[in-house]
Protein backbone atom coordinates (compact mmCIF):
# COMPACT_ATOMS: atom_id res chain seq x y z
CA UNK A 1 0.00 0.00 0.00
CA UNK A 2 2.65 2.40 0.88
CA UNK A 3 4.44 1.76 -2.14
CA UNK A 4 1.66 2.35 -4.37
CA UNK A 5 0.84 5.15 -3.03
CA UNK A 6 4.62 6.44 -3.47
CA UNK A 7 3.89 5.30 -7.10
CA UNK A 8 0.87 7.31 -7.77
CA UNK A 9 2.61 10.62 -6.24
CA UNK A 10 5.81 9.97 -8.65
CA UNK A 11 3.30 8.97 -11.99
CA UNK A 12 0.13 10.79 -10.65
CA UNK A 13 0.04 12.78 -7.91
CA UNK A 14 -3.08 14.82 -9.72
CA UNK A 15 -5.23 12.34 -7.99
CA UNK A 16 -4.08 13.83 -4.74
CA UNK A 17 -3.36 17.60 -6.26
CA UNK A 18 -4.91 19.53 -9.21
CA UNK A 19 -6.13 23.10 -9.42
CA UNK A 20 -4.57 26.16 -8.05
CA UNK A 21 -2.89 24.29 -5.76
CA UNK A 22 -1.44 22.69 -8.57
CA UNK A 23 -1.05 25.51 -10.91
CA UNK A 24 0.98 27.69 -7.75
CA UNK A 25 3.37 24.70 -7.04
CA UNK A 26 4.31 24.06 -10.69
CA UNK A 27 4.78 27.41 -11.64
CA UNK A 28 7.13 28.13 -8.89
CA UNK A 29 8.93 24.97 -9.85
CA UNK A 30 9.21 25.76 -13.46
CA UNK A 31 11.42 29.21 -12.73
CA UNK A 32 13.17 27.48 -9.72
CA UNK A 33 13.96 25.15 -12.56
CA UNK A 34 14.84 28.18 -14.54
CA UNK A 35 17.19 29.65 -12.25
CA UNK A 36 19.01 26.17 -12.16
CA UNK A 37 19.29 25.90 -15.69
CA UNK A 38 21.10 29.99 -15.84
CA UNK A 39 23.84 28.25 -13.74
CA UNK A 40 25.68 26.09 -16.92
CA UNK A 41 23.50 28.06 -19.77
CA UNK A 42 20.87 25.22 -20.13
CA UNK A 43 17.85 25.98 -22.10
CA UNK A 44 14.43 24.00 -21.71
CA UNK A 45 14.34 25.80 -25.30
CA UNK A 46 11.07 23.64 -26.33
CA UNK A 47 8.35 21.13 -24.55
CA UNK A 48 10.55 18.39 -24.82
CA UNK A 49 14.18 19.66 -26.22
CA UNK A 50 17.08 20.67 -23.55
CA UNK A 51 20.26 22.11 -24.72
CA UNK A 52 23.14 23.36 -22.81
CA UNK A 53 25.54 26.24 -24.23
CA UNK A 54 24.47 29.63 -25.29
CA UNK A 55 24.49 32.28 -22.80
CA UNK A 56 21.42 34.67 -22.22
CA UNK A 57 19.97 36.59 -19.94
CA UNK A 58 18.41 35.12 -16.28
CA UNK A 59 14.87 36.51 -17.61
CA UNK A 60 15.11 34.27 -20.55
CA UNK A 61 15.85 30.62 -18.59
CA UNK A 62 12.77 31.92 -16.73
CA UNK A 63 10.38 32.74 -19.54
CA UNK A 64 11.15 29.52 -21.39
CA UNK A 65 9.78 27.29 -18.77
CA UNK A 66 6.55 29.14 -18.57
CA UNK A 67 5.95 29.03 -22.33
CA UNK A 68 6.68 25.70 -22.85
CA UNK A 69 4.16 25.20 -20.28
CA UNK A 70 1.94 27.77 -21.81
CA UNK A 71 1.75 26.06 -25.52
CA UNK A 72 1.52 22.67 -23.72
CA UNK A 73 -1.54 23.23 -21.75
CA UNK A 74 -3.19 25.74 -24.65
CA UNK A 75 -2.89 23.11 -27.41
CA UNK A 76 -4.01 20.00 -24.75
CA UNK A 77 -6.77 22.91 -23.52
CA UNK A 78 -7.96 22.83 -27.50
CA UNK A 79 -7.63 19.30 -27.83
CA UNK A 80 -9.55 18.81 -24.51
CA UNK A 81 -12.26 20.64 -25.80
CA UNK A 82 -13.01 18.07 -28.41
CA UNK A 83 -12.02 14.28 -26.74
CA UNK A 84 -13.75 15.25 -23.63
CA UNK A 85 -16.54 13.08 -22.59
CA UNK A 86 -17.94 16.63 -20.76
CA UNK A 87 -16.96 19.61 -19.76
CA UNK A 88 -13.59 19.94 -17.53
CA UNK A 89 -12.30 22.71 -15.18
CA UNK A 90 -8.99 24.87 -17.36
CA UNK A 91 -7.50 25.50 -13.92
CA UNK A 92 -7.29 21.65 -13.61
CA UNK A 93 -5.89 21.10 -16.95
CA UNK A 94 -3.00 24.11 -16.98
CA UNK A 95 -2.33 23.38 -13.19
CA UNK A 96 -1.39 20.23 -13.12
CA UNK A 97 0.40 20.40 -16.80
CA UNK A 98 2.45 22.91 -14.61
CA UNK A 99 3.28 20.46 -12.14
CA UNK A 100 3.94 17.91 -14.55
CA UNK A 101 6.86 19.49 -15.26
CA UNK A 102 8.54 19.74 -12.05
CA UNK A 103 11.11 16.39 -13.05
CA UNK A 104 12.96 19.04 -14.93
CA UNK A 105 14.63 19.93 -12.03
CA UNK A 106 16.98 17.16 -11.94
CA UNK A 107 17.94 17.68 -15.57
CA UNK A 108 18.85 21.19 -14.74
CA UNK A 109 20.81 19.86 -11.70
CA UNK A 110 22.28 17.69 -13.38
CA UNK A 111 23.70 19.87 -16.23
CA UNK A 112 25.34 21.81 -13.39
CA UNK A 113 28.00 18.83 -13.03
CA UNK A 114 31.75 20.39 -14.05
CA UNK A 115 32.63 17.50 -15.86
CA UNK A 116 29.39 17.59 -17.81
CA UNK A 117 29.70 21.30 -18.73
CA UNK A 118 33.93 20.74 -19.54
CA UNK A 119 32.35 18.59 -22.19
CA UNK A 120 30.42 20.59 -23.87
CA UNK A 121 32.81 22.84 -24.08
CA UNK A 122 35.27 20.23 -25.44
CA UNK A 123 32.29 19.30 -28.21
CA UNK A 124 32.34 23.16 -28.93
CA UNK A 125 35.82 23.19 -29.58
CA UNK A 126 35.82 19.99 -31.49
CA UNK A 127 32.87 21.58 -33.75
CA UNK A 128 34.57 24.83 -34.33
CA UNK A 129 38.20 23.33 -34.84
CA UNK A 130 37.34 20.09 -36.71
CA UNK A 131 40.11 18.95 -33.86
CA UNK A 132 40.47 17.07 -31.29
CA UNK A 133 40.89 19.41 -27.86
CA UNK A 134 43.97 19.16 -25.65
CA UNK A 135 41.30 19.33 -22.54
CA UNK A 136 39.41 15.92 -23.79
CA UNK A 137 38.67 13.78 -20.44
CA UNK A 138 37.31 10.37 -20.97
CA UNK A 139 35.97 10.99 -16.53
CA UNK A 140 34.11 14.09 -18.36
CA UNK A 141 32.53 12.40 -21.52
CA UNK A 142 31.54 9.84 -19.61
CA UNK A 143 30.08 11.64 -17.49
CA UNK A 144 28.66 13.80 -20.24
CA UNK A 145 27.25 9.98 -21.46
CA UNK A 146 25.78 9.65 -17.98
CA UNK A 147 23.74 12.99 -17.76
CA UNK A 148 22.25 12.33 -20.88
CA UNK A 149 21.00 8.96 -19.91
CA UNK A 150 19.34 10.97 -16.87
CA UNK A 151 17.79 13.68 -19.47
CA UNK A 152 15.96 10.94 -21.15
CA UNK A 153 14.80 9.10 -18.09
CA UNK A 154 13.47 12.33 -16.90
CA UNK A 155 11.88 13.48 -20.40
CA UNK A 156 10.00 10.31 -20.32
CA UNK A 157 9.06 10.54 -16.82
CA UNK A 158 7.95 14.42 -17.52
CA UNK A 159 5.66 13.22 -20.98
CA UNK A 160 4.10 10.24 -18.82
CA UNK A 161 3.35 13.15 -16.71
CA UNK A 162 1.99 15.58 -19.00
CA UNK A 163 -0.28 12.64 -20.14
CA UNK A 164 -1.91 11.55 -16.82
CA UNK A 165 -2.43 15.40 -16.54
CA UNK A 166 -4.25 15.59 -19.68
CA UNK A 167 -6.19 12.42 -19.03
CA UNK A 168 -7.24 13.17 -15.59
CA UNK A 169 -8.28 16.54 -16.37
CA UNK A 170 -10.33 16.34 -19.62
CA UNK A 171 -11.25 12.80 -19.33
CA UNK A 172 -10.89 12.23 -22.70
CA UNK A 173 -13.16 9.61 -24.07
CA UNK A 174 -12.25 6.08 -24.91
CA UNK A 175 -9.75 5.29 -27.73
CA UNK A 176 -8.74 9.01 -27.90
CA UNK A 177 -6.47 9.81 -25.00
CA UNK A 178 -3.35 8.17 -26.18
CA UNK A 179 -3.86 9.60 -29.78
CA UNK A 180 -4.64 13.16 -29.34
CA UNK A 181 -2.05 13.63 -26.63
CA UNK A 182 0.34 12.21 -28.92
CA UNK A 183 -0.89 14.40 -31.83
CA UNK A 184 -1.15 17.21 -29.01
CA UNK A 185 2.93 17.15 -27.65
CA UNK A 186 3.76 17.33 -31.53
CA UNK A 187 1.84 20.27 -32.12
CA UNK A 188 3.01 21.82 -29.14
CA UNK A 189 6.82 21.19 -29.45
CA UNK A 190 6.77 23.08 -32.96
CA UNK A 191 4.67 26.15 -31.79
CA UNK A 192 6.88 26.69 -28.44
CA UNK A 193 10.08 26.22 -30.97
CA UNK A 194 8.15 28.47 -33.18
CA UNK A 195 8.25 31.15 -30.38
CA UNK A 196 11.44 30.50 -28.39
CA UNK A 197 13.06 30.66 -32.00
CA UNK A 198 11.75 34.35 -32.21
CA UNK A 199 12.29 35.23 -28.65
CA UNK A 200 15.78 34.40 -28.61
CA UNK A 201 16.80 36.17 -31.73
CA UNK A 202 16.18 39.20 -30.29
CA UNK A 203 18.41 38.30 -26.83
Amino acid sequence: MVNSKKSTWLFNPFTYIAGWQALLIGLILILVTGYIGSLSNTHFDGVLDTHTGRSAPLWFFLITGIINWLCMGVVLWLFGKKASKGTFRSIDLFGTQALARWPLIFTALACTILAYTRFIHTLIELTRTQKMPETFSLIDASVFGLVVFVMLAVLCWTVRLMYMSYKVSCDPAEGKAKKTFIIGLIVAEILSKVVLIALMANV
